[in-house]
């Protein structure tokens, strides 16, 4: 294995908040009357997006599920909230460090713009540990699109996995797709890269264990075990 490529939210960044504050916003956007302090009551890594929806007593038809979920995005990736709302998880700094001096690390995430992501990175002073950083924007370039949609989501991973590849000119068993869940992590197993979860995000072990994932608490347990 020479690479390891890393997903963002939930994996390295600690979101919860700017999470449950997106999806709040969302679904005022909708015009439902929802509090923040009701979504982060039920807000909880392992929830799905839906999950949070049925657990305020809310029913969305399906036009409104897909514009929730396209507005919590676009909420999530609103520049001001960023880093007011955002955290790096214990342990990632030092977890990604130890990480680059044996491998070749690559940021893998659905957001879009580069220059962003970039930004945010390098808020924590941890861009210089990526040799490679994928976006929908650099998936797009690569493939001569105008855009790579966000939606269907497990469509545009493989799309994302794909351009690495390709940039990278690597086979896919040298590779490790670490992730924060399963809707991540699957379309690069689908494509022969080897894949572990991690337990700070999104899928619940429960979730990981039954699509067949190994998973390690954090990535400094990560660590432990690739040393």
């Amino acid at each position: 294995m020479r690479t390891v490529l890393l997903d963002l939210d939930g994996t390295i960044f600690d979101i919860r908040e700017r999470d449950a504050f997106a999806r709040c916003r969302a679904l005022n956007d909708l015009g439902y009357g929802v509090l923040l302090d009701d979504v982060k009551k039920y807000y909880r890594y392992g929830m799905g997006s839906m999950g949070l929806v049925s657990e305020l007593g809310l029913k969305l038809t399906e036009k409104e599920a897909r514009e929730y979920v396209l507005a919590s995005f676009a909420h999530f990736t609103n520049r001001e909230n960023a880093l007011r709302l955002t955290r790096i998880h214990v342990g990632a700094f030092d977890a990604l460090s130890a990480l680059a001096e044996r491998y070749m690390l690559v940021l893998v995430t659905s957001r879009d713009t580069l220059s962003s992501v970039e930004e945010e990175l390098g808020w924590f002073n941890i861009r210089g540990f990526f040799a490679l950083v994928v976006t929908r924007e650099v998936a797009a370039k690569y493939y001569g699109l105008r855009e790579i949609p966000l939606l269907p989501f497990e469509e545009q991973r493989t799309k994302l996995y794909e351009c690495v590849l390709g940039l990278t000119k690597m086979e896919p068993e040298e590779m490790l797709c670490v992730g924060d869940a399963v809707s991540e992590i699957e379309p690069a197993r689908k494509l022969g890269i080897n894949v572990i979860g991690v337990l700070t995000g999104f899928s619940s072990r429960e979730d990981m264990e039954g699509a067949g994932i190994s998973v390690v608490n954090d990535l400094g347990e990560l660590v432990m075990i690739l040393s």
